[in-house]
């Protein structure tokens, strides 16, 4: 790969700053590596880790321990794009929660891991970081191979997108748990920048990548350009809704830009992202389905179903997205909410169109970084091909720097389903559920009570139009016809990772009027939120399921005590809900109170504990993009085998699976999920954190006349206390529940024990204890 002359001079800045701070000898010194977004800050990283292997005179004994934000992905894109890389040949050896195992990192390792994976209560990290194995008292998982590896050669720690969470406690903790000789934080935003002082006397390090060079490189786009006053004003009679002018202005740029390409010879098919609110998913019920608008709209455009791609949660076109990075892809507009995984790059997007959530806008800046990359990392001579452009209806308050949440429910794209003439097996199953119950029942009771409350407050009466008209004229403004809004305009952002303070300085805020559509599109998501703010518990329902009622009877009001019609009323009931205070809000909240104590309804959310039976496995199960199709597999239950890519454990268990496919007794057997309704449970007390759990064992055996339920660990899972409260749970499940069925169940803890898999079946049960174990005899 051919490195860019300001990427080849940073990495030379960043070596000689690196060995000048290792040569203190000092630990925990800071070097921060400051490079502007799309300048390819993984890339200068495996070229600077490269260089100082390859360093003649430094022959150091260290590891790296290489620490990702973002997406609970991302730290494997960048171990990947690393190992891309690093194809070009290197002795270092990359590594990941699946190699713990190894029990240490060895000299010029690098190990990879999320700071979720360390900081979160999660599955997964409490394996990691949860200490005091049973009878053992030994360390947590990560814990204990850091502290192997740091015994024994010193530690780089490299913490990539730097600016986050680095300066919490559990941070320091971490930091001093890795006691690192240096400490690079590589990031586009530095929060902290040493001091020249510091920097001077060698207790810490800056190296820049100027975001000047990085686009006189090429790399990326001169501006970004938001849409202007004259955009807006041009369609504004058009009869358009504010989500069309934006998708108007998106369509007309987009061929413009192409035709630009074709009139250069290029064959480069500029593409526009479109981003959807990221409102509470629970609110997709409440408004118009602004997928649906976007698609309809194209299609009026005449642009083929072919050409939209979409990104969303259950719905995401895996096919079209296969290719959609390449410059002459057929795909024209794709169609997303949350922003596509940190790493995803695609420089033939050059236009984003971005709708404001209606009740909580707030402006994600980390989409920007999707529109920032030129198609052929360099520039045009045609200025409009240098530029990435954004559409957006946020005014200029929104606009703040938070960076888009990555954990957005992933689709199914691998189904499968049980191989003909399986036997299934039912079993009693626990499942724990939190329950929201509370409505406005029976609907013509509340509406009926909501009237009367309005009645009261307000001093109207049924039938007395003129009459109700002046006495509610302090409280409503009735010559109100329009809902006003502002949009960001006229702003050309110069430099993107100072996106916010450039708009906030440049750009104009631009009253625009909501269409019909738009006004009720608000006001059913008002009528939600105001359910949802309410802070007095006896005023509290279920936003999803009584949103409608509250709204119907706030319509009846209008029309009954004042005469009025929708499209007349419609902004007048928005415009007060959009207030910080008002009579009305006060009211709704009375009469939300006081219907529930009237009525005595109760308050009914609780934690549930379902007990049922469960047929299992599935008739039909699906998989997403995190799984891979595991060939070979012939005793599973199901017609295709699908494994998670990457989890901890995963190592173990697919020695497991090994060891059952060789079994000639076995009928079939199934590895079960680790969470929902449809996966065997067994309640157990945690008795670490003294509350009551679900476990699920991983695998459910059927062999003649019997079913095993078995729980593979390794021998440092194996030694916790959690696998001591699961494996009593289990125990005293079988004796209580096994006259029930008409086979025999067998269940318990299996580790490997070369050549053979133990299994311990004790109720109190001790790792060290040799004589509670046997030989797992599937027969």
């Amino acid at each position: 790969m051919q490195l860019k002359n300001f990427q080849t001079t940073t990495i030379d800045q960043l070596s000689n700053t690196f060995l000048e701070l290792w040569k203190t000898g000092k630990y925990r010194i800071p070097l921060v590596f400051k490079a502007p977004t799309g300048a390819g800050k993984t890339i200068m990283m495996a070229e600077f880790l490269r260089c100082l292997d390859d360093n003649y005179q430094f022959h150091e004994d260290k590891a790296y321990v290489w620490v990702s934000f973002g997406g609970d992905e991302s730290y494997m894109q960048s171990k990947a794009k690393l190992y891309s890389y690093f194809n070009e040949g290197t002795d270092m050896n990359l590594k990941d929660v699946n190699d713990l195992s190894e029990g240490k990192l060895y000299k010029n390792n690098i190990f990879f891991i999320n700071w979720s994976k360390i900081k979160g209560t999660d599955k997964e990290s409490k394996k990691l970081r949860k200490g005091g194995g049973v009878g053992y008292g030994g360390d947590a998982v990560f814990d204990d191979f850091i502290k192997k590896t740091r015994s024994e050669r010193d530690i780089v720690l490299i913490i990539d997108e730097a600016h986050t969470e680095t300066d919490t406690h559990l941070a320091n903790e971490v930091v001093d748990l890795i006691d690192p000789r240096i400490i690079l934080k590589v990031t586009a935003t530095p929060k902290d920048l040493p001091n020249i002082s510091d920097v001077s006397q060698k207790k810490a390090g800056f190296v820049e990548a100027l975001e000047s060079d990085v686009i006189a490189s090429g790399l990326i786009k001169e501006k970004i350009i938001i849409q202007t006053e004259e955009d807006i004003k041009k369609l504004e009679n058009k009869q358009l809704s504010e989500d069309e002018i934006m998708l108007e202005l998106a369509y007309n740029k987009r061929l413009e830009l192409k035709k630009y390409y074709k009139e250069l010879g290029l064959d480069i098919n500029p593409l526009v992202l479109i981003q959807l609110p990221s409102d509470y998913k629970e609110k997709e019920e409440v408004q118009a389905n602004l997928k649906d608008l976007v698609l309809s709209y194209l299609k009026q455009k005449g642009i083929k179903e072919n050409e939209i791609a979409i990104w969303l949660s259950g719905n995401k076109d895996e096919e079209k997205l296969k290719h959609i990075t390449d410059n002459d892809d057929k795909i024209n507009f794709m169609i997303f909410k949350v922003a596509p995984a940190t790493g995803w790059d695609c420089p033939r997007a050059e236009i984003l169109v971005m709708f404001r959530e209606i009740t909580s806008p707030t402006f994600h800046t980390q989409i920007i970084g999707r529109i920032k990359r030129m198609p052929e990392a360099h520039h045009y001579e045609r200025e409009e091909l240098n530029k990435a452009y954004i559409y957006t209806n946020y005014n200029k308050s929104h606009i703040r720097d938070i960076k888009e949440v990555e954990n957005e429910n992933k689709p199914p794209i691998y189904y499968t389903k049980l191989k003909n003439n399986i036997e299934r097996v039912t079993l009693e199953t626990t499942y724990h559920q939190r329950t929201d119950f509370n409505t406005l029942t029976p609907p013509p009771l509340w509406q009926k009570f909501f009237l009367q409350t309005m009645d009261d407050v307000f001093g109207t009466k049924l039938q007395f139009v003129t009459e109700n008209a002046k006495v509610t004229k302090s409280h409503f403004d009735l010559s109100t016809t329009s809902v006003n809004n502002q949009i960001v305009v006229n702003a050309e952002i110069e430099s993107f990772d100072n996106f916010v303070n450039e708009i906030k300085e440049k750009g104009k805020n631009f009253d625009y009027h909501f269409s019909q559509l738009d006004v009720e599109r608000l006001y059913n998501l008002l009528c939600f939120e105001e359910l949802k703010k309410q802070g007095d518990e006896e005023a509290k329902y279920n936003p999803s399921r009584s949103w409608g009622q509250l709204k119907s009877a706030i319509n009846v009001w209008f029309n009954t005590r004042l005469g009025l019609d929708r499209p007349v009323y419609y902004p007048i009931v928005v415009n007060e809900l959009l207030k910080e205070t008002s009579k009305l809000k006060t009211t709704i909240s009375k009469a939300l109170k006081e219907f529930r104590n009237k009525y005595e309804i109760e308050i009914r959310e609780k934690e549930e504990k379902d007990i049922f039976d469960l047929e299992l496995p599935e008739q039909e199960t699906s998989f997403t993009e995190d799984f891979e199709k595991i060939d070979g597999i012939n005793k599973n239950v199901y017609e295709e085998f699908y494994n998670r890519k990457q989890y901890l454990g995963k190592e173990n268990e697919e020695k497991f699976i090994k060891f059952l496919e060789s079994q000639k007794n076995i009928i079939w057997w199934h590895k079960q999920d680790d969470s929902g309704r449809n996966v065997f449970a067994i309640e157990y007390f945690d008795t670490q954190e003294k509350k009551n759990r679900l476990f699920y064992p991983d695998f459910i055996i059927k062999v003649k006349g019997m079913i095993y339920l078995l729980d593979p660990k390794n021998d440092i899972t194996a030694k916790s206390q959690e696998t001591a409260d699961k494996n009593k749970a289990l125990q005293k499940w079988i004796k209580k529940n096994q006259s029930k069925y008409n086979f025999e169940i067998i269940g318990g803890i299996v580790i490997e024990k070369y050549p053979n898999w133990i299994i311990n079946r004790k109720e109190n049960y001790i790792y060290e204890n040799d004589k509670e174990w046997e030989i797992l005899d599937l027969k």
